[in-house]
């Protein structure tokens, strides 16, 4: 979170009497001005450095207006449903340049701890997009849908029951239990078949997966700061001043 105190003497200092009054309104309705407008330009460095974001991260950058003086900008911490911006947004968030450990989600921790296949409490999964057996939504992600339907299906293939009814799909694990036997006949990953169709959903791997720091939330805000703040300062105090003639 960056936290902004906005300091306007530099601007106001020929200002007399009853023209002072005029300067809290002007600093508040800059403040709200001003994070309306990084809120945007947020988003349009967010579709340079992310591949095809959703909107739901497009909007999760936040700002609040304490008082004339201060407001903060944050990236929302909570979420209806799925995984929250925040966390998932703080591993790419700029710091050294470098990378650094991505954020697990719901369907990794589950696959971990609770799936009941042992040999994958130590495993990540990474869906291979260029499958024919994944099901992608608009924005090139797996839909919600077919990690439910994996979910479903790893919990039947843990309990024993191998044999999908009807026409449905089955999916298994490599390994599963023991993995020993199962390692050597295919490689690591979560498959789904149906009759003689295999498809690969996702591989496993032993090393959770790392992200470039990319996202220059606190720099970008800084430096839109420095670049539009004066403006809508001087245009907010325009218009309260207006009214004073």
């Amino acid at each position: 979170m960056l936290e902004l105190k906005f300091d306007s003497s530099s601007f106001t200092r020929k200002l007399r009497g009853i023209q002072i009054s005029a300067i809290p309104e002007a600093q508040k309705k800059s403040l709200y001005k001003f994070g309306f407008l990084n809120k945007k330009k947020i988003a349009v460095h967010m579709k340079k450095v992310f591949r095809n974001p959703v909107t739901f991260t497009l909007n999760s950058p936040l700002y609040k207006v304490y008082d004339e003086n201060s407001m903060a900008f944050f990236i929302r911490s909570n979420a209806p449903k799925g995984n929250k911006p925040s966390k998932y947004l703080a591993p790419v968030e700029y710091l050294t340049g470098g990378v650094k450990e991505s954020y697990e989600t719901k369907f990794s921790y589950w696959l971990r701890n609770y799936s009941g296949l042992p040999a994958l409490s130590n495993k990540y999964a990474i869906p291979v997009m260029n499958s024919p057996a994944v099901q992608k939504n608009k924005y090139g992600n797996m839909k919600p849908s077919q990690y439910s339907a994996v979910k479903k299906g790893l919990e039947r293939f843990a309990s024993g029951a191998e044999k999908a009814k009807g026409n449905q799909y089955r999916y298994f694990s490599v390994p599963a239990k023991s993995g020993k036997k199962a390692s050597r006949l295919r490689p690591m990953g979560i498959y789904r078949v149906k009759g003689n169709t295999l498809g690969l959903l996702f591989t496993l791997t032993t090393k959770k997966p790392i992200v470039p720091q990319s996202f220059q939330f606190l720099g970008e805000t800084k430096r839109n700061l420095e670049k539009d703040m004066s403006y809508i300062f001087k245009s907010e105090l325009r218009k309260q001043l207006a009214q004073f003639k």
